[in-house]
């Protein structure tokens, strides 16, 4: 395989990088490919290049669609806010929606908002934060927002190492999460953790109501350090018949670790979709 540099510049080649205004905040998104459209959606780094394997993967036959997330969004409801203005920016009535980690928790959110734009839901190495994650998430608000900003970029590249210390890619991935930070610091972070906060507060509200019924893939790996069999438990009780796959290893980003098995995993599901 080529450079994940090199993979990173063809996929900027394929894609259009468009800019969209939403309300106080600006969105940045990359679109290419053609066919049935796909909402990817990141974890909390909120970059919309990490998806570049899979988008490049996908472009023979999908139309993908992978924003940013604005670092200045501080509400979920801005967030999917955000994601429905950007499906209307492209004129896509129906999308397959794809969600890594943070991003598979804004993939409920948005299928709960308009569940008549969603035509499937995949859900890798996630599932939705509860009570037993509230204290920790307010502590990492607080740090952020009290800890000089390059200890906080520290930490997070010490983390990063950590959760992909066997990938030859780490220092490229590291490097985006730093550069995307940098654009609103300490507040963005903040706000970041704020989102996830605000999911685990309100998971009791989720889990009682209805949620979005179709076809449903939800995968992850069984060395996860950072999602919970708990909290990927509460998507399968409300998505009792989704399509279920566990790897027995591969850590929390799949995509970087199992790239092969996850472009496969979601392009079988996605053509059967």
């Amino acid at each position: 395989m080529t450079s994940i540099r090199e993979r990173a510049a063809v996929f900027l080649r394929a894609h259009d990088s468009k800019k969209l205004g939403v309300g106080q905040h600006d969105w940045h998104y990359y679109s290419g490919g053609a066919g049935e459209p796909v909402l990817l959606l990141t974890g909390g780094a909120g970059i919309g290049i990490g998806w570049v394997d899979l988008a490049q993967a996908l472009a023979p036959r999908f139309r993908t669609v992978a924003p940013d997330y604005p670092s200045s969004v501080g509400s979920c409801d801005e967030l999917i806010d955000g994601l429905v203005a950007v499906l209307d920016a492209e004129g896509i009535e129906r999308a397959h929606v794809v969600g890594q980690s943070a991003g598979g928790m804004y993939a409920e959110l948005l299928s709960r908002r308009v569940p008549e734009r969603i035509r499937s839901l995949t859900f890798s190495g996630t599932g939705l934060y509860g009570p037993e994650d509230v204290d920790r998430l307010r502590m990492r608000i607080e740090s952020a927002l009290t800890t000089p900003w390059p200890e906080t970029q520290e930490a997070i590249r010490t983390s990063l190492r950590s959760t992909w210390t066997d990938s030859d890619d780490a220092e490229f991935w590291i490097e985006q999460v730093i550069a995307a930070g940098e654009v609103s610091g300490s507040a963005g972070a903040a706000n970041s953790y704020g989102m996830l906060l605000e999911i685990a507060e309100g998971v009791d509200d989720l889990m009682r109501q209805r949620a979005w019924q179709g076809p449903t893939l939800i995968f992850r790996a069984d060395d996860d350090p950072l999602i919970t069999t708990t909290h990927t438990e509460r998507l399968r009780v409300l998505h009792p018949d989704c399509d279920f796959r566990t790897f027995p290893d591969g850590g929390h980003s799949l995509l970087i670790s199992r790239t092969t098995d996850y472009i496969s995993t979601v392009t079988d599901f996605l053509t059967r979709s």
